[in-house]
C-alpha cells in the first residue's frame, strides 16, 4: 500500500502538478498574502491605478506570447528527444518575439496618450511593459514541454519572494505604487535570465532563425494567438472603458475584488498546465483513454470551482475585511459576482483549452472566442452605466456561458462528447 502511494506521488503528472502549484504560489498566492499590506498602504484609488497598469501589462504579455504557451508546449512535448529540432524551434520562437517588441512599445505609447491614468503616470506603463517583455521571453513553455516543471517553480518562488521583500521594505505611502510595479518587473527579468541560461545548458547555444521561418511560426500559432488574445482584448478594453467612467475610488474597489478572484481563478490552473503536455503526447482519438481523462478532469475542476464560488459568495465580507480592509467593503457585491464566474471559467477551460485543443480544433475554438468576446464587449458597453463596476463580472458571466454553449455544440456536432 505504501509502495503504491509512493508510486502515485512520484508519477510525473502528480509531481508536475505540485511544482506548478508552487509556481502559482509564487505568482499569485504570494501576491494575495501581501495584498492586505498593499491595499492598506496604497488605499483604493492608488491600488486602482496600479491594477490598471498591471492589466495593460498582462495584455502586452499575451501579445508577446502570441499563443506560444499552447502551441509551443505541445510541440516541445512531441520533439523533446530531438535536440537539433528543439534548437531550430527555439530560434524561430525567439526571433518572432523580438519582432513583436516594437509593436508592444508602440501600443504602450498609444495607451499613455489615450488613457488619463496612464497619461498622469507614464512611468507605470514603462515599468510594467518592461517586465511583461522579459516575462514573455521566459521559456516556460520549453520546461513545460519537457516536463521539468520543478525548474520553473524554484526560479519563480525565489525571485518573486525577492520582489515582495522589496515591496515590504520600500513601499510606505500611496505614492509608492511604482515600486510595486518595479519589484514585480525586476523579478520577471531575473526569472527570464535564469530560465534562458538553464535552457541553453540543456540544448546548447541556439541561433535566431530567418524571417521566412518566422512567417511559418505565425501560421502555426495564429489560432493559438487568437485563443489567448481575444479574451484579453475584450477584458482589457472593458476595464479601460470602466476607468474613464467610474471614479478612481470605484476602480480601486473593482481591483480589490478582482485580485481575490484572480488568485482563486488560477488555483485550479496548474493541474491543467501539467495535464496538457501529457495529453498532447498521448494523442487524441474519439474513443481512446484521452477522452476519459479529460472528463474526469472536468468533474475535478468543477468541484473545486464550486467550492471557491461558495467561499466567495458566503464569506465575501470577512475576506474583504482581512485581505483589503474596511475601506473596500463597497466591493462586496463585485466579489460575490466574481464567485459566480469561477465554475463557468472551469468548465470553459477544460472543454476548450484541454478538449478542443488536444483534439486539434483550434480554429473552431478561436471562432467561438471571437463571437463570445464580441458579445462580452457589447454587454460591458450596455451594462457599464447602470451597473458600474459590476458590469465587468456580469459580462464575464455572459462571456463564459456563451463560450460553454458554443463549445458543447462543436463537441456534439463532431461526436467528441
Amino acid at each position: 500500500m505504501v509502495s503504491k502511494f509512493t508510486q502515485n506521488i512520484r508519477h510525473p503528472l502528480v509531481a508536475n502538478s505540485f511544482y506548478l502549484y508552487l509556481a502559482h504560489f509564487a505568482d499569485y498566492l504570494l501576491l494575495l498574502l501581501i495584498l492586505p499590506f498593499i491595499a492598506r498602504v496604497l488605499g483604493p484609488s492608488a491600488l486602482g491605478e496600479v491594477g490598471l497598469a498591471q492589466t495593460f501589462g498582462l495584455f502586452i504579455l499575451l501579445l508577446m506570447e502570441f499563443g506560444f504557451p499552447l502551441m509551443a508546449t505541445r510541440h516541445v512535448a512531441i520533439i523533446k528527444d530531438d535536440v537539433k529540432e528543439l534548437k531550430d524551434f527555439v530560434g524561430e520562437l525567439f526571433m518572432f518575439k523580438l519582432i513583436l517588441i516594437p509593436v508592444a512599445l508602440f501600443l504602450s505609447f498609444l495607451a499613455i496618450c489615450a488613457v488619463p491614468v496612464f497619461k498622469n503616470n507614464p512611468h507605470y506603463i514603462l515599468i510594467t511593459v518592461l517586465g511583461a517583455i522579459f516575462q514573455s521571453l521566459s521559456p516556460i513553455w520549453f520546461f513545460q514541454g519537457i516536463e521539468k516543471i520543478r525548474t520553473i517553480a524554484i526560479s519563480k518562488t525565489v525571485f518573486r519572494i525577492l520582489g515582495f521583500l522589496i515591496i515590504f521594505y520600500y513601499v510606505r505611502s500611496s505614492q509608492d505604487g511604482w515600486i510595486i510595479l518595479l519589484a514585480y518587473s525586476l523579478s520577471s527579468v531575473l526569472i527570464c535570465g535564469y530560465l534562458l541560461a538553464y535552457m541553453a545548458n540543456i540544448i546548447g547555444r541556439f541561433h535566431l532563425s530567418s524571417f521566412k521561418k518566422v512567417w511559418a511560426i505565425f501560421r502555426k500559432t495564429q489560432y493559438s494567438f487568437l485563443i489567448t488574445i481575444l479574451p484579453a482584448i475584450y477584458n482589457n478594453l472593458g476595464i479601460i472603458i470602466l476607468s474613464t467612467i467610474v471614479t478612481p475610488l470605484q476602480l480601486g474597489y473593482y481591483y480589490g475584488a478582482a485580485r481575490i478572484h484572480r488568485a482563486l481563478n488560477t488555483l485550479y490552473g496548474p493541474v491543467g498546465q501539467a495535464l496538457y503536455p501529457h495529453l498532447a503526447s498521448m494523442g487524441y482519438t474519439k474513443n481512446d483513454q484521452t477522452k476519459k481523462v479529460i472528463k474526469k478532469f472536468l468533474w475535478y475542476m468543477l468541484t473545486i470551482a464550486i467550492l471557491f464560488c461558495m467561499g466567495l459568495y458566503f464569506f465575501a465580507h470577512p475576506l474583504i475585511q482581512v485581505l483589503l480592509g474596511p475601506e473596500f467593503f463597497a466591493a462586496e457585491k463585485t466579489l460575490k459576482l466574481f464567485g459566480v464566474v469561477l465554475p463557468l471559467t472551469a468548465i470553459s477551460h477544460v472543454l476548450g483549452r484541454q478538449w478542443l485543443m488536444v483534439a486539434d480544433y483550434e480554429r473552431e475554438y478561436s471562432n467561438i472566442l471571437t463571437i463570445a468576446s464580441l458579445v462580452g464587449m457589447i454587454s460591458i458597453i450596455v451594462l457599464i452605466k447602470p451597473f458600474g463596476i459590476l458590469s465587468i463580472p456580469l459580462s464575464l458571466i455572459i462571456f463564459e456561458s456563451l463560450t460553454i454553449v458554443l463549445i458543447l455544440f462543436i463537441l456534439r456536432q463532431n461526436a467528441l462528447w
